[in-house]
Order: C-alpha cells, then sequence, then structure tokens
C-alpha cells in the first residue's frame, strides 16, 4: 500500500510533468487545424552560430569546427491563419514569420509550457 502510494503522489506527477514540458501530452499535431490568432504557439529550429548561446540544446560542433549547429525553441503567438495553409506568428520583437502550418517545427503550447513560460509569448497588439 505504501509504495502505491509513493507511484501516485510523487512518480507518477513527476512523469506526467516531464512528458509535458517536452512537448509529448501536448496533442499539438492533432490540433494544428483550430489554429487562430492569439494562440501561443512553440517553433523549434536548427540554428548555426560561432559562439555557444546560453539556451540551446542539442549542441553540436560543426565538421570544420568553426561553427556551433544547435536547437533553439521560440515562443511564438499567431497573429493570423490564413486559408492557403500559411501562419503568420509574431515574434517578442513584433517580427511576423510566415510559416507553413504542416512545418514539423511547430506546434502549440501545452499547458505548462503556457504556464512556465508565459512571459516570453509576445501580445499582440
Amino acid at each position: 500500500m505504501l509504495v502505491l502510494t509513493l507511484v501516485i503522489l510523487a512518480i507518477l506527477p513527476a512523469v506526467v510533468g516531464m512528458l509535458a514540458g517536452r512537448g509529448y501530452l501536448s496533442c499539438g499535431r492533432l490540433l494544428l487545424g483550430r489554429l487562430h490568432p492569439g494562440v501561443p504557439i512553440v517553433y523549434r529550429m536548427i540554428e548555426s552560430s560561432t559562439r555557444l548561446v546560453a539556451r540551446s540544446q542539442d549542441l553540436q560542433p560543426a565538421e570544420e569546427g568553426d561553427l556551433y549547429c544547435y536547437l533553439s525553441t521560440k515562443y511564438w503567438r499567431v497573429e493570423k491563419v490564413l486559408q492557403d495553409g500559411w501562419v503568420i506568428a509574431i515574434t517578442p520583437l513584433m517580427e511576423h514569420i510566415y510559416l507553413r502550418r504542416d512545418d514539423p517545427g511547430l506546434r502549440k503550447a501545452n499547458l505548462l509550457e503556457r504556464l512556465r513560460y508565459g512571459a516570453r509569448f509576445p501580445h499582440l497588439p
């Protein structure tokens, strides 16, 4: 009985939180058809730079050794959804980014990301 209580109170919430934080519980692929203005989105893209970046993930040096390639996570908000499959997103610097709705790096932000990184999502004017 003690083991069952330990699993329910400690281990299960930790596993659910870990999965939600990594985006496995966001259902983003299923709900991308329901994008509408104001929805917070997460976009993951591969970037390269000559210097290390603080919030980079999967950091790897390039083959020649001059650059670093890393995975970067962007927190944007949908400004407009066009009928031809394009999504116009707005960045925290108020730049407009055009994305395809079926882009593999695009997904809706899950509840944990909206709570944890809420200040990083831009507000629509």
